[in-house]
Formats: structure tokens, C-alpha cells, sequence
């Protein structure tokens, strides 16, 4: 318990005392509605729907580690080592396969990997390093030419959420320097989005998304945001990602 919530209990105050860090974890977590999302994985024996949040594996011993005296520098120096270990290769030319999410482990062995491949490296070593969980998010939507899945940051400057891409429009732009997530241009639209504890499913429109956009996800335009209802819960199985 804390200094400030023990004090707080001595005193007989009823109500809950929130650190800064503890009322945006809560903000954050609460913001868009939680769905349950699972993707199509195909394995020996069959294909299995897992719950997105399995990509997260925080025990495993073989993701590596960055350093950095702040969040935002252990992110950072994040985004520049999956840079230097991974090559871009597509599904179609590793595996033969449309679509094929790795787990960290897999692209660290292989050394290779697509968006999603990376971007779920990335957000495995971010988690490692002792960033908190909940200023690592794991997106599917959709930005200028298709598909992606890219890695968002909650960064300690102003805790807003930026984009760490790895393989499209990478940049080696300091973190606190970044565009906010909603004001990139090229990022248009979010399918679904995870940390390690929750999944959101709600589509998120960013600012810069063209108002004539059609999505393989039926992206909501800023026209209909305000009408349109998403289902209870969504699959993702064969969205094809860069």
C-alpha cells in the first residue's frame, strides 16, 4: 500500500486515492468498450481461436531487454532493436500461408516477420522492460494502402498514445517529438486494438482518415460514426496485414 493510501485509511476517507499512474491506467482501460477478440490460428492438428491477449507472454526468459531511465526511452530503444533484428518478409514467401501470426519467440528465431510479426515483438519486449502494461497496445486497422497491425505507446510527455511502427513509415523520431496517434495522417482507422489485460473492439476513426475510405473491415467514416453499432464480439481470422 502506499504512503498517500495508508494515510487516507488512517484519516477514515471513503474514498479511493488514485496515483497519476493509477488514473490513466484507469482512464485508458476504460475509454473504448472491451470485446472479446480472437484470431484464427492454424496449428497441426486444426485451427484454434485464440484470445488475441496470448500474444502477450511476459515470462518468456527468451525475449530480450532494453535499458533506458525513463518509459519513453525503454520504448524507444525498443523500436530500434526490433529494427536491427528483424527483416520484413511476407507470410506468402516464410510460410506459404496468406496470414500468419508469430508469437515473439517464433520471430526472434526466425529473424524475419511481417507487421504483426514485429509489432507483437515489439510490444513483448516493451512489457519486459517494465514499461506498464497498459501504455502497450497492439493494433489491427487500417492505414493508406490496406491493412497493418503496428504497436501504439502511451507516452510519459503527456500520456497520449503514439504510434511505434517497425516495418511502415518506421521513424527514429524521439518519442516525445511524435505526432499523437489520431492526428498521423497515414493511420486511418483501428479494426480492434489489446494490451495484455483487455481487448477493445470499438472502431476508433482517426482525423486524417478519407471520408471515401472502404474497408475489408467496414471502417466507419466520420459521416457515420455516430450511427453505426459494432457486434458484441469480432473474429479476426483472414484480414490480410502488410
Amino acid at each position: 500500500m502506499s504512503l498517500r493510501k495508508f494515510i487516507c485509511k488512517a484519516l477514515c476517507c471513503n474514498k479511493t486515492v488514485l496515483t497519476n499512474g493509477d488514473a490513466q491506467e484507469e482512464y485508458w482501460n476504460n475509454k473504448y468498450p472491451k470485446q472479446n477478440i480472437s484470431y484464427q490460428r492454424k496449428e497441426h492438428d486444426k485451427e484454434y481461436d485464440v484470445d488475441v491477449r496470448n500474444y502477450f507472454e511476459p515470462y518468456d526468459y527468451h525475449t530480450p531487454t532494453v535499458t533506458g531511465t525513463t518509459n519513453d526511452q525503454k520504448a524507444h530503444n525498443a523500436l530500434k532493436l526490433v529494427k536491427k533484428l528483424i527483416t520484413y518478409t511476407p507470410d506468402k514467401t516464410e510460410f506459404g500461408m496468406t496470414e500468419y501470426w508469430c508469437r515473439a519467440y517464433q520471430t526472434l528465431d526466425h529473424k524475419k516477420g511481417d507487421c504483426e510479426d514485429g509489432a507483437i515483438l515489439l510490444a513483448n519486449i516493451m512489457l519486459k522492460s517494465g514499461i506498464p502494461y497498459w501504455r502497450i497496445r497492439l493494433n489491427a486497422g487500417d492505414v493508406k494502402g490496406g491493412g497493418h497491425a503496428y504497436v501504439t505507446y502511451c507516452r510519459e510527455t503527456d500520456n497520449q498514445f503514439i504510434v511505434l511502427d517497425w516495418c511502415y513509415w518506421y521513424k527514429l523520431s524521439m518519442i516525445k517529438d511524435r505526432k499523437l496517434h489520431r492526428d498521423e495522417s497515414d493511420y486511418y482507422g483501428i479494426w480492434f486494438s489489446w494490451n495484455q489485460k483487455y481487448a477493445f473492439g470499438k472502431m476508433e476513426t482517426m482525423a486524417k482518415t478519407p471520408r471515401n475510405l472502404i474497408s475489408r473491415k467496414k471502417a466507419i467514416t466520420p459521416s457515420k460514426k455516430a450511427t453505426k453499432k459494432k457486434k458484441a464480439k469480432k473474429k479476426i481470422g483472414k484480414a490480410l496485414f502488410y
